[in-house]
């Protein structure tokens, strides 16, 4: 039989079409996990890499922006985000001070609503306000507890100095170099006014609140989510975790300085659990039963939560040596 020219033709022009189709779909593919693995690697590898963080980040940012509040009283201001609908807002604890406080809630159209404080804690310097008007207002989603780890590439958004409604907000991209209970580290450079602001993760949700800056700005301090998603019932309900709660727990005994060696030690109580332990002015202590120590707050909640008389594994750095000193907590002075 002859075969049909027009036949061939379409039999040509189909395998032509199902080969571009597999190789496109094969280069998508390939380009959708290339994409990401960008910001799961421990460094970026090249420009592609970065340009893919990039995408990345752009692609949550705008609606980020939207939930990202500044946050008035009397003098002072500092930075927040909505969370639910119904206008809880979290911020630093510092910020919020006291339940019931009244403060004004600067929403990115440079719009002022009212709000009062609600509860918070001193201790990861956690704190929340809720909007008073009604109405559905746009929030940010948070991060699942223990969702973020370090190394992950992350970006803080608030308003440096206060609110400037022609600048707006300030982002700033990083990522996570150091997590515990009660803190947690990144590399996103922080400024006065930045307090109380939002960190998120490259999915766009809350994984942390803008705390403190550290001895170098490119290492700061943040209230991880964990800490509101732990005590989010008693926050709303106007409870405060106060230092005193720890202060019952055991003591050490030392008067310590967040160093860029680590936190180290500059003077000691005498006949403390510390003197009498062995630990001498200008040791960094490293570990605390196997739990890094990276700054005073950390120090402060591991003592604090065990009991005087309770025996711990100290880990020190003394000059270019480590040890390892066991002693017991002693009971904070009257």
């Amino acid at each position: 039989m002859k075969e049909n020219p027009c036949m061939r033709t379409f039999q040509n022009k189909l395998f032509f079409t199902l080969v571009t189709c597999l190789a496109w779909s094969v280069a998508t593919l390939a380009k959708e996990v290339e994409d990401t693995k960008a910001w799961e690697k421990e460094v970026p590898e090249n420009k592609q890499d970065l340009l893919a963080i990039q995408t990345k980040l752009q692609s949550v940012l705008t609606k980020a922006k939207e939930a990202v509040v500044a946050v008035q009283s009397g003098g002072g201001a500092g930075s927040g985000v909505i969370v639910s609908k119904d206008g809880l807002v979290l911020t630093a604890g510092h910020i919020s001070g006291r339940p019931g406080r009244s403060v004004k809630i600067v929403l990115p159209d440079g719009r002022r609503v009212d709000a009062v404080t609600l509860g918070g804690s001193e201790i990861s310097d956690s704190g929340m306000c809720r909007i008073k008007e009604e109405g559905e207002w746009p929030f940010s989603p948070m991060a699942e507890k223990g969702k973020s780890q370090v190394g992950d590439w992350c970006f803080a958004l608030g308003h440096p100095g206060g609110f400037f409604e022609k600048r707006g907000m300030v982002m700033r991209i990083g990522r996570v170099i150091h997590k515990r209970h009660a803190t947690l580290r990144t590399d996103c450079r922080l400024l006065g006014g930045d307090s109380g602001g939002p960190l998120f993760n490259l999915d766009g949700e809350v994984i942390g609140i803008h705390s403190r800056i550290a001895m170098t700005d490119d290492a700061n301090f943040h209230a991880p989510i964990e800490s509101y998603h732990e005590h989010w019932d008693l926050f709303k309900e106007g409870q405060m975790i106060s230092r005193r709660d720890l202060q019952k727990g055991g003591f050490l005994g030392v008067g310590t300085e967040e160093t860029e060696e680590g936190l180290k030690i500059l003077d000691l109580v005498k006949e403390s659990a510390a003197d009498k332990g062995g630990i001498l002015e200008a040791d960094v202590i490293i570990a605390i039963d196997g739990e890094p120590i990276d700054s005073q707050e950390e120090l402060f909640i591991v003592v604090g939560s065990r009991e005087p008389d309770d025996e711990v594994v100290i880990d020190l750095r003394r000059g270019k040596k480590e040890l390892t000193i066991t002693l017991k907590l002693g009971k904070r002075p009257e």
